[in-house]
C-alpha cells in the first residue's frame, strides 16, 4: 500500500521585512515571497534504505532558495533532497537570504510522515476444552523477520507465556497478537477463544428488514425465480416480495400458473448482502461483511408454504459468498461455501447450521489448496443466499381459480453467526 506525505500544518508564510506591510523595508529593499509547494512522497523505506523526496521552492525575487530541517531526528536535508528518517512530523524551512534589492524571506512546511503498513495474520483455533493442555499460538506478519508478541487481556480465563496459552477457567479468552515497530504501523489482531462451557459472541449479519429491497443494515436484497412456464425467468406477476411494517420478516414467493403441470420445473432464491453493500466488488476483494472469529454456526428462522413443504422436495440451499475474489474463465468470481438444509416444519422454525461440518467450498474460483476455516478467518462473509433446491412444481394450491404451484420462503428475525 502506498502512503503519501500529509501536510498537517503551514507556518511562517510570507515574511515582510519589518512587518510594516508597506511592501518594503526602511532602507528601500523590496519584500519578497517564497512559493514552497507541498511535495508529497513515499512512506518510510525499509532499512537500510532511506526514502527521499526532492524539494522545490522559488523566491519572487529570483534568488537561490536553501532548505533547512527543523526536525533532524525525523528528517534531514541535503541540498534539495529530503530524507525520511522515522515517522512523525517533519518541519522544513525554505530560505532566501535576500539581496539585489530584496529582503530575506522564508516559508515553512510541516509534513506528516506515516509508517509503512503491515498485516498480522492470527487465526482463531476455535472452542477449546478446559483442561491442562497448553495451546501453541501461531501468528505471522507480512514483514519478514518481525516477531509477533501475544498478550492475554483475560488472565482469569487464560494466560500467555511467549507463544503458549494456558487455560485457567471457563470463559472467552481474549488474546492479542501484535507487532510494534518504529518503521511499520502497529499490526494488531484480537481473537476471542471460547474455553470450556463458553460460547462465542453472536455476530449479526442482519437484524431485520428496512424494506423489500434493503436490510436494516442497508444491505441490498436480490431475488430471482423462473420456470419452464415463463421462459425460466419470472417476468410475469407470479413473483413478489413482502415485508411487514415492523420489518421483522421477509417473504419471497413464486406462484407458477402453468397451462398444465406436465414436465414443470422451476427455481427461486434470495441473496442478502452484508450491511452497506449494494453488490459484491467486481474487480477485487469485498472488504465488508461478517468476519468470523470463533463463531461456528449460521443461525436463522425459516418458514415455507405448506405446498412446498408437503411435496417432499423442499430442501433449501444455503450459499455463503466470501470477500475472497479471483478471476475465473475471464469473469469475476467470489469463493462460495455451500450447505443444504431440509426444513422440519412449514411454520417458522429456528435452524443452526455448523460452519465447519455442514458447509463445503462449492466454488474455489480456480484457486487451489483452499481451507474452509482459513477462508472464514481471512475473508468476510459478504453475502448470504437461500434458494430452493427445487421450486414446488408438484403440489398445487387448493381452492384457486387457476392451476397454481406456489413456492414461498420467509425469513423471520435476525440472521446471525455464533
Amino acid at each position: 500500500m502506498r502512503f503519501q506525505l500529509t501536510a498537517v500544518g503551514l507556518a511562517c508564510g510570507m515574511l515582510l521585512a519589518g512587518c510594516s506591510g508597506g511592501g518594503g523595508s526602511s532602507d528601500g529593499a523590496k519584500a519578497q515571497s517564497i512559493s514552497f509547494p507541498f511535495v508529497g512522497g513515499p512512506t518510510l523505506a525499509a532499512p537500510p534504505e532511506v526514502a527521499t523526496v526532492q524539494l522545490t521552492a522559488t523566491a519572487s525575487g529570483g534568488g537561490e532558495v536553501t532548505f533547512t530541517s527543523n526536525t533532524p531526528d525525523i528528517c534531514t536535508v541535503n541540498g534539495a533532497t529530503l530524507s525520511l528518517i522515522k515517522a512523525g512530523e517533519c518541519s522544513v524551512t525554505a530560505n532566501q537570504a535576500g539581496g539585489n534589492g530584496y529582503t530575506p524571506a522564508s516559508e515553512n512546511q510541516i509534513f506528516g510522515i506515516p509508517k509503512r503498513s503491515q498485516t498480522v495474520i492470527f487465526r482463531n483455533p476455535g472452542a477449546l476444552p478446559l483442561n491442562s493442555t497448553p495451546v501453541p499460538l501461531v501468528a505471522t506478519t507480512s514483514i519478514a523477520g518481525k516477531a509477533v508478541t501475544f498478550t492475554s487481556s483475560t488472565p482469569t480465563v487464560c494466560t500467555v507465556s511467549g507463544n503458549t496459552m494456558t487455560k485457567v477457567d471457563n470463559g472467552l479468552c481474549k488474546i492479542t497478537a501484535q507487532v510494534v515497530d518504529d518503521i511499520y504501523a502497529p499490526g494488531t489482531v484480537v481473537r476471542s477463544i471460547p474455553i470450556g462451557t463458553a460460547q462465542a459472541d453472536a455476530l449479526t449479519f442482519l437484524s431485520g428488514y428496512k424494506s423489500t429491497d434493503q436490510t436494516n443494515e442497508s444491505g441490498s436484497i436480490e431475488t430471482y425465480a423462473g420456470s419452464s412456464a415463463d421462459g425460466w425467468w419470472c417476468a410475469t406477476n407470479w413473483c413478489g416480495r413482502t415485508v411487514p411494517t415492523d420489518g421483522s420478516s421477509f417473504t419471497w414467493y413464486y406462484n407458477i400458473q402453468p397451462d398444465s403441470g406436465n414436465g414443470l420445473g422451476g427455481y427461486m432464491g434470495v441473496k442478502l448482502l452484508a450491511g452497506g453493500l449494494a453488490k459484491l466488488v467486481e474487480n477485487g476483494d469485498t472488504p465488508a461483511g461478517a468476519r468470523i472469529d470463533a463463531q461456528t454456526a449460521l443461525k436463522f428462522k425459516l418458514a415455507q408454504n405448506p405446498e412446498w413443504f408437503g411435496n417432499g422436495n423442499n430442501g433449501v440451499d444455503i450459499n455463503l459468498y466470501l470477500g475472497h475474489f479471483a478471476v475465473k474463465d475471464g469473469k469475476a468470481c467470489n469463493v462460495k461455501l455451500h450447505a443444504t438444509v431440509m426444513p422440519t416444519a412449514a411454520a417458522a422454525t429456528s435452524y443452526s447450521v455448523d460452519l465447519k461440518d455442514k458447509f463445503t467450498i462449492a466454488e474455489s474460483c480456480g484457486l487451489t489448496g483452499l481451507d474452509l476455516w482459513t477462508e472464514l478467518q481471512d475473508y468476510p462473509i459478504a453475502q448470504v443466499e437461500f434458494s430452493a433446491v427445487s421450486a414446488n412444481a408438484s403440489m398445487a394450491t387448493a381452492g384457486t381459480d387457476k392451476l397454481t404451484y406456489s413456492t414461498q420462503l420467509t425469513l423471520t428475525g435476525p440472521i446471525t453467526f455464533q
